[in-house]
């Protein structure tokens, strides 16, 4: 999946409202990513969310619910997805508040389903 991680964060980038991105093992490791020059830390960002993720995941099984496709942190300036791409990766996004998110949340989901099938 390493080899085709530049070109899926091509294609999250692409999204109308994707700001920053990343692709990320479920152990934290960052496979690709876009962030504008110091908008913050990509790799504590990726351990972040993939640690978000883990908790979600842990709350769900503790409450008899599948595991969790999605993450969703709203802010009122920006919007963070977090999105299950298989058993062991993640897309990680900012999203601009101004986007639709319910499109930006479909378009994620896709890719993901890809980048699940490919693992």
């Amino acid at each position: 999946m390493e080899e085709n991680a530049p070109r899926y964060v091509d294609e999250i980038r692409s999204v109308a409202g994707v700001a920053a991105c990343a692709l990320v093992s479920d152990e934290g490791r960052i496979m690709g990513k876009y962030f504008r020059e110091g908008n913050l830390s990509s790799s504590l960002f990726a351990a972040m969310c993939a640690t978000v993720l883990a908790s979600a995941e842990a709350a769900c099984g503790s409450a008899n619910i599948e595991r969790p496709s999605m993450v969703t942190i709203s802010a009122a300036d920006a919007t963070i997805l977090i999105v299950s791409a298989g058993e062991t990766a993640l897309i990680t996004a900012v999203i601009e508040k101004s986007a639709d998110l319910s499109t930006v949340q479909r378009q994620l989901l896709d890719i993901a389903v890809r980048i699940g099938e490919e693992a």
